[in-house]
């Protein structure tokens, strides 16, 4: 009798503590009601179930990875963050947006930066040149992260580039998406290599057939010069967003932003953490990445950097755009290529 009643208290252990882990990893509330009757009802065979499928085992191992790597870069700059951060918040305590900023912060280190200049680049045709030109002016280093890169016209000018500035003795980086950028695996990629420039994928994949079934790619679009100009926004590497390319059938409408200023240094910081993931030498962070930038003459802008993605355990961009559009006194406008409602929540 006494084993029997030993076994049914562990039983109920072992289905409460199964019941507390689908409710904390479980993120929709449907999801959440089916795997919870599932495992009330059903009980080794939902447990089971829950555990071959319930489970994101691929983002967790991702996710584990990632953040060991970026613990110690973390560590470095959190102080120096925060010191920031409170330092621009009370130069714009009187924003209507200020709950926005302290939100943005406290879901992703991303301080305020009021240093800024920034440039609005519409499509390819006007970033494209705007990119090459800070290229040719690079001194120190160049960091490039994007998810499509294709080895086409604009693609090739960028690698020239690349190439040049390696054999001058510059230090280039490249991370490209081993999915998005699969065409320029066995080109493109191998003549970087051949010429000094480091060249790693985010995340290799093995079979390349089956790996658009995977979400845990790498989309961001990020270019840093000498930690002082970046790139960032939503046109890829690739002929197809230029309008003025030949050929083209359709009408390509997307948006960059060139930064000069402190704002850089976060994505520089991105960067760093990103590289240090997929790379076989880690980038020590040093001031030559960190940079010292005077104040900027003429009129500056504020700037707060989002970042997520496949290593976020937080929906960082999803809940900056919902609090942004709480914030709103006057008007509302957005400019989206995707634009996909799901269920009505209240999250903030």
């Amino acid at each position: 009798m006494t084993w029997i009643l030993l076994a049914e208290i562990l039983y109920v252990i072992l289905i409460i503590a199964v019941m507390v882990r689908i409710i904390y990893d479980t993120q929709t509330v449907t999801k959440t009601l089916a795997y919870l009757l599932l495992v009330v009802f059903l009980p080794f065979v939902g447990i089971f179930i829950y555990f071959s499928f319930g489970i994101n085992y691929r983002k967790n191992k991702l996710y584990s990875k990632k953040i060991i790597e970026d613990y110690h870069q973390e560590e470095l700059v959190l102080e120096k963050l925060d010191l920031y951060n409170r330092k621009n918040l009370e130069a714009t305590k009187e924003n209507a947006f200020v709950g926005l900023t302290n939100m943005i912060y406290q879901t992703d280190r991303s301080p305020l930066t009021t240093n800024n200049k920034a440039e609005l680049l519409i499509n390819g045709e006007e970033k494209f040149p705007a990119v090459l030109e800070a290229l040719r002016n690079a001194t120190h280093h160049i960091h490039i992260e994007y998810y499509i890169y294709e080895d086409d016209e604009i693609g090739r000018a960028i690698e020239q580039i690349m190439i040049e500035k390696a054999k001058e003795g510059i230090e280039v980086r490249f991370i490209y998406d081993d999915f998005g950028s699969a065409s320029i695996r066995k080109s493109l990629v191998k003549r970087l290599r051949n010429n000094g420039v480091k060249a790693f994928p985010f995340y290799k994949i093995k079979l390349i057939k089956v790996a658009s079934r995977l979400n845990y790619r790498n989309h961001r679009k990020i270019i840093v010069i000498d930690g002082r100009i970046s790139f960032v926004g939503g046109i890829n590497i690739s002929d197809k967003y230029s309008n003025a390319a030949t050929g083209n059938k359709l009408y390509w409408r997307d948006t960059h932003l060139k930064i000069e200023g402190d704002s850089t240094a976060i994505l520089q910081h991105i960067f760093i953490g990103d590289w240090n993931y997929c790379a076989d030498k880690k980038l020590r962070i040093t001031d030559q990445y960190f940079p010292k930038i005077g104040e900027l003459d003429g009129p500056t802008q504020n700037i707060q950097i989002v970042s997520s993605g496949p290593d976020s355990d937080r929906r960082s961009i999803y809940y900056a755009i919902i609090k942004a559009i709480q914030s709103a006194k006057k008007e509302i406008l957005l400019t989206s290529p995707y634009f996909i409602p799901g269920k009505p929540s209240s999250i903030l």
